[in-house]
């Protein structure tokens, strides 16, 4: 498997590739061999330079400069001298590891003249150590991912074709991979579009962006990035799991003004074959994807589902319960408890200094932030209006509440503990496949109640 998760130059293929669409789109070539081009290149992975500059030939007869931005921890690992030998006309830019390549790419563009260019490249040195990733409805192994963002932006069968559209086509804002323009899914652009909204931009639902970030565009669409008031000190090297990060958030902004005043995003469709054969897989994966509860009339926390359930597998079942009988574990491998003992409920019979435990506690772990505030605003939203059985409940197979803690609480303390509600049972495939599948059903009874002290579902 690990021939599939490293970089390979293949030069003499790579180069006969680029010689036969050289003379193939000879005349392009002439047509456009003296606009300027610029190409931005993030090299977090050094060791993927040999199979980028392979790429970076197919520029081979344009006018073209290099920008490579790269953090200051690899300094020492990039190879110069030959990254000058593809173009002696590169500029290096060394900076804090922060906004994986967003950031470097924001901090480079601010530094530099666009209105001297007419088409730029954004490039990034993709990591494939990755096995798979199911995302966006695609199934990518390994290179996959790096092989669609180039193959679709530099690669030798579309580059000259990509370029021509970018200097000619006055209706072309951007150009990338076909199957990397994307929507995002109900969690991710809710906190996308909240996000931006903080930082003074408002974005409508149901954008369009190149996912992975590599893409031929207009210089003209980069000046609203360019603008913007962001440093790279605005970035954070290592993003919270709870909602979306800067660089996450502005990965989407900057393909926005392609798709403004008349301008569209277009794409190469590159990699068919491989991608028509793995369709059949890609129904099956939706088939147990977390991104099809989506598709069912309830609404879920978008932190928590990015938090939790992003681009998992899971299987589901909705099943009536007392909320009694509902459990919670604040954490891995902490004590699991049963609904009446937790800090929100108690909270709710007059034990507040617990709750001020209960807020110490998730912020000593890193665990998300809870405020009394917090929770007075959803007990006084759920006084007024009630509860709103869509906003349902998420527990694992032991019962044990994954998300909604403080509205079973809120239900219990209103209507008692014997109140029935909905919830959700939400277990990972892996989990299931190894309880359910390959170990009897009396040994799994067995470890659950010397692990937690309960009982599985039935």
């Amino acid at each position: 498997m690990r021939i599939f998760r490293t970089y390979y130059s293949h030069k003499h293929l790579r180069a006969a590739k680029r010689k036969t669409a050289a003379i193939r789109r000879a005349g392009l070539i002439r047509k456009n061999k003296d606009r300027k081009i610029l190409v931005v290149l993030h090299l977090f992975y050094p060791e993927s330079w040999k199979e980028i500059r392979e790429y970076l030939l197919n520029f081979s007869g344009y006018n073209w400069d290099l920008c490579i931005t790269f953090p200051d921890m690899i300094a020492d690992k990039i190879d110069r001298e030959d990254i000058l030998a593809v173009n002696p006309r590169t500029s290096f830019f060394q900076m804090e590891n922060k906004g994986f390549d967003i950031g470097p790419f924001l901090t480079a563009i601010k530094q530099i003249d666009l209105s001297s260019y007419e088409a730029v490249f954004k490039l990034q040195s993709k990591g494939v150590k990755r096995i798979f990733i199911y995302i966006y409805r695609q199934l990518f192994f390994g290179r996959d991912w790096f092989l669609n963002l180039y193959e679709g932006t530099v690669g030798a069968g579309v580059i000259h074709q990509t370029i021509d559209r970018i200097l000619n086509d006055p209706g072309v804002g951007m150009i990338g991979a076909k199957n990397l323009i994307v929507r995002d899914p109900v969690h991710k652009e809710n906190l996308i579009i909240r996000r931006l909204k903080e930082a003074g931009i408002q974005v409508e639902k149901g954008y369009l962006f190149l996912a992975g970030t590599c893409f031929a565009v207009k210089p003209s669409c980069l000046q609203p990035l360019k603008d913007l008031s962001f440093t790279l000190d605005d970035f954070v090297t290592v993003p919270s799991s709870r909602g979306m990060s800067l660089a996450h958030a502005l990965e989407r902004y900057m393909c926005i003004p392609s798709q403004k005043d008349g301008l569209r995003i277009e794409g190469n469709d590159v990699m068919r074959l491989r991608r028509v054969l793995r369709r059949p897989l890609e129904d099956l994966f939706h088939s147990i994807s977390s991104e099809r509860l989506h598709e069912l009339p309830y609404i879920f926390d978008d932190e928590y589902f990015l938090w939790r359930l992003d681009n998992r597998f899971v299987r589901y079942k909705i099943r009536k319960m007392p909320v009694g009988d509902l459990k919670y574990q604040m954490g891995p491998g902490e004590k699991i408890i049963s609904l009446k003992d937790t800090y929100p409920y108690r909270y709710l019979q007059g034990d507040k200094s617990a709750y001020e435990d209960y807020c110490r506690i998730h912020e000593e772990k890193g665990y998300p932030a809870m405020t009394a505030d917090r929770f007075d605003a959803l007990i006084s939203s759920l006084s007024q209006q009630g509860y709103d059985p869509k906003h349902i409940i998420l527990v694992n197979e032991l019962g044990v509440i994954r998300d909604g803690q403080h509205r079973a609480c809120c239900i219990a303390h209103k209507y008692g503990l014997d109140h029935e509600i909905e919830v959700m049972e939400v277990e990972n495939i892996d989990r299931i496949y190894l309880a359910r599948h390959l170990v009897p059903r009396p040994v799994v009874s067995l470890y659950y109640k010397k692990r937690y002290g309960v009982e599985p579902l039935s």
